[in-house]
């Protein structure tokens, strides 16, 4: 395994190798950037902060099943917890959802402006293309099928239209299905791309990693909705309780709590059914979406 030869973690069942991934991702984050500008100050303000990584651990870990490199993965995962947290940082805004605090420190519009977080979420978006764009490692036919996927999904068709359901949501009555898609757009076309894109490296794209990775973006922001109404703003390192205040639209607020822990559930047993057939039920992934599904415990 690449992982394995790479990180020198000899037990890759073990949780060492998360640690060890979110190590390379910070250390690429916090050499990427030279502080010639507040702006540059700002973006890398925003990048440094602490936060779990998840999106390059799941690039990583896929690739690592067709034993892609890390090399060749590497721009894929900075390009991906960039854009995360550019979307985070416009999503902080006071016109958005104005938000206070972030990874357990303040939004960059607080530490800031609201034009230097605006700015600076501009510009990590196209930070983000430009450094796949630039990657040694990938062909140029790589690098147009995989920035055609990641701008499908977060343009205005994908990641842009969910934030802008979310928002205009708050002023209707929605139902269940509209939900899911809506969290599907929002949060899930990340995740799916994150997945998706070192398959289409090792040429590996089908419709079990389809199936795969449209159920763990989905779910992944239902345990988000879950966690806002039952943990601390100190655990979680953001605001709690919010949505509710702002009548935002999700699915324990309009269903409820039980009903949204059924619909995870069913999410995480249709996903492990696919890895199983896959093949994958000793691999370091399908643990770590395990943890995934279980980060409520």
């Amino acid at each position: 395994m690449a992982l394995q030869k790479l990180l020198k973690v000899t037990d890759l069942s073990s949780e060492n190798f998360e640690a060890e991934l979110q190590e390379r991702i910070n250390s690429q984050l916090n050499s990427y950037l030279n502080l010639n500008s507040q702006i540059e100050e700002a973006i890398k303000f925003a990048l440094t902060a602490p936060g779990k990584r998840v999106r390059p651990t799941l690039i990583y870990l896929v690739g690592d099943i067709y034993n892609v490199s890390l090399e060749r993965l590497d721009s894929l995962a900075l390009a991906s917890e960039i854009i995360h947290t550019y979307s985070l940082v416009h999503d902080d805004l006071p016109c958005m959802d104005d938000d206070d605090l972030r990874r357990g420190q303040p939004t960059l519009h607080k530490k800031y402006s609201e034009s230097t977080a605006v700015l600076a979420g501009d510009a990590m978006q196209s930070l983000a293309i430009q450094i796949i764009l630039e990657d040694i490692n990938l062909s140029d036919e790589l690098k147009v099928s995989i920035v055609k996927l990641l701008m499908k999904n977060i343009g205005y068709e994908g990641m842009i239209l969910g934030q802008a359901q979310d928002i205009s949501f708050e002023q209707k009555t929605v139902n269940k299905q509209e939900i899911i898609q809506m969290n599907y757009l929002k949060t899930g076309l990340l995740i799916e791309f994150c997945i998706l894109a070192p398959l289409i490296i090792a040429n590996k794209l089908d419709d079990e990693w389809n199936i795969i990775s449209r159920n763990i973006g989905i779910a992944f922001q239902l345990i988000d909705d879950l966690l806002d109404l039952e943990e601390s703003k100190e655990s979680l390192g953001k605001a709690t309780n919010k949505d509710h205040s702002k009548n935002k639209k999700n699915l324990p607020l309009i269903l409820g709590r039980l009903e949204t822990i059924n619909e995870v559930k069913k999410l995480h047993d249709k996903t492990m059914e696919s890895f199983s057939k896959l093949s994958l039920n000793n691999h370091p992934l399908m643990i770590y979406v395990e943890n995934l599904f279980n980060r409520r415990n």
